[in-house]
């Protein structure tokens, strides 16, 4: 059962209501509960090392982050150690438990975060104990065993043998803000590579394991109409096996799901989607997006919520770029030249742009009417199917990713209970868009080229697919 599926959350959801009814409620502790046995600390354990869906871990953390017996809150932290490379929800509850009243707990946790390299943690060890320059070659308070444990993690998450190696990383973090890509979170992989699922399942491809080339040359860069230095250079790098979608979602197949139950119980949206948000498309309405056209008019929390339900998730950029490009990075999917006739983009909805003014002042004709056809059915160019099989990456319409267009790390949405005018214009709101749309330019539509918007924005030209990896 795939870990980010619908069925597997109901699952380990039940599985997780028996842990609450036996360890969890607060209520069995207002009792003359004894503390728990190692037998039950063990079992607490095994049963949190078997979840899997990141929603269930969690509402496991933060049911344990303000649980009011120590010995629960250590149980849990230990039995989540072995989600901590990839699950923000267990790092937050880690760095948490730094701050708790009980001495046992604080050493345990500090012990895992530098065992782990939990970046996180380091900035509130380093509020208890300070730098390693502070205490080089005398004692310095804090004393005692708080002190001792508190520094001897700072040197595991910084990948020091000791204080005196620890001095030069410290020196460079203050320098440049930076801690080592070893103490950062790691991106959530579905499965591991040999264990995709097998067969493929329908409707998806197989991008196989594999150096690949992304990014462009500065001699590649020839009077481009936009800005495309943020494609440069261009480099290789490489990603394990992964499936994606071979078409993008279309309009029949995310109505179905968004008018179901299980878009309305929200069960697995984003955490920080707006609350009691309505998933039905924007654009319903509007016969010229047909329910064979790609699902368009919808957010980025909308394409994160039907993903999810579908046990996918919205792929990297990198992972994006791989799958249209193969892995000697063409310019397009079928190659270095452009072929009008090969995808949907502006000339084929309004007619050859003759300026960068004409198409601006041709797109702000767009009514209700005009044009009489904007996106087409998936899978209507044949031409334009990438070297593994995956259609429509260009054209058409623009895709969701999981990147953030200013850092190139995954989303990480916090909007939640802000106002509007603090997080709309903030780069961690910028999502990276891919592939072009009805309305772009050459220039818009090559492989390479990156576009962003805001993640709350429904434009009728923004649609996505899955991946699994």
């Amino acid at each position: 059962m795939h870990r980010w599926s619908y069925e597997r959350f109901a699952v380990e959801q039940k599985t997780l209501n028996g842990l609450v009814d036996r360890f969890l409620a607060p209520e069995i502790w207002q009792k003359s509960r004894g503390p728990l046995t190692d037998e039950e600390r063990a079992e607490l354990r095994e049963t949190i090392a078997g979840l899997r869906h990141p929603r269930v871990i969690e509402e496991l953390c933060a049911l344990a982050a303000t649980h009011p017996r120590a010995d629960v809150r250590l149980t849990v932290v230990e039995g989540v150690e072995p989600f901590l490379a990839t699950h923000p929800a267990a790092r937050e509850f880690l760095v948490w438990l730094l701050g708790d009243d009980e001495d046992f707990v604080v050493f345990s946790a500090a012990r895992i975060a530098g065992r782990n390299r939990v970046g996180e943690a380091y900035e509130e060890l380093l509020h208890i104990t300070g730098p390693a320059e502070a205490g080089l070659f005398r004692s310095t308070k804090p004393v005692g065993i708080g002190a001792a444990v508190v520094a001897k993690a700072m040197d595991g998450i910084l990948g020091a043998q000791d204080r005196a190696a620890r001095l030069e990383t410290e020196r460079e973090h203050a320098r440049t803000g930076q801690l080592p890509r070893a103490t950062a979170l790691g991106e959530h992989w579905d499965y591991d590579p040999e264990n995709l699922p097998r067969p493929v399942p329908d409707g998806m491809v197989l991008i196989p394991a594999s150096e690949f080339v992304t990014g462009i040359g500065m001699d590649d860069v020839v009077h481009p109409l936009y800005d495309v230095d943020d494609a440069v250079p261009r480099q290789t790098r490489y990603l394990p096996d992964f499936l994606i979608d071979r078409y993008p979602v279309t309009n029949r197949e995310y109505d179905a799901w968004a008018q179901s139950p299980q878009a309305a119980e929200h069960a697995l949206c984003h955490p920080d989607e707006p609350e009691d948000k309505d998933h039905r498309r924007g654009i319903i309405g509007d016969a010229r997006f047909g329910p064979d056209h790609p699902a368009t008019g919808v957010d980025w929390f909308d394409a994160f919520a039907y993903l999810a339900h579908a046990g996918k998730r919205l792929p990297t950029e990198l992972e994006w770029e791989k799958a249209a490009r193969g892995e000697n990075g063409a310019f397009y999917p079928w190659g270095d030249e452009f072929d009008p006739d090969a995808l949907r983009w502006f000339g084929a909805s309004f007619g050859e742009p003759q300026s960068l003014e004409h198409w601006r002042d041709t797109l702000s004709t767009f009514d209700e009417r005009t044009p009489a056809v904007t996106t087409v059915p998936v899978g209507s160019h044949p031409k334009n199917v990438s070297p593994y099989g995956v259609a429509d990456l260009v054209g058409n319409c623009w895709e969701w990713t999981d990147t953030n267009f200013f850092t190139r790390d995954r989303m990480k949405p916090m909007i939640s209970g802000r106002p509007r005018t603090e997080w709309a214009t903030a780069e961690e709101t910028s999502v990276v868009i891919r592939g072009g749309a009805w309305t772009s330019m050459r220039e818009q539509v090559t492989t390479y080229f990156r576009g962003k918007d805001l993640f709350t924005d429904r434009h009728n030209e923004i649609g996505f697919r899955g991946v699994i990896r």
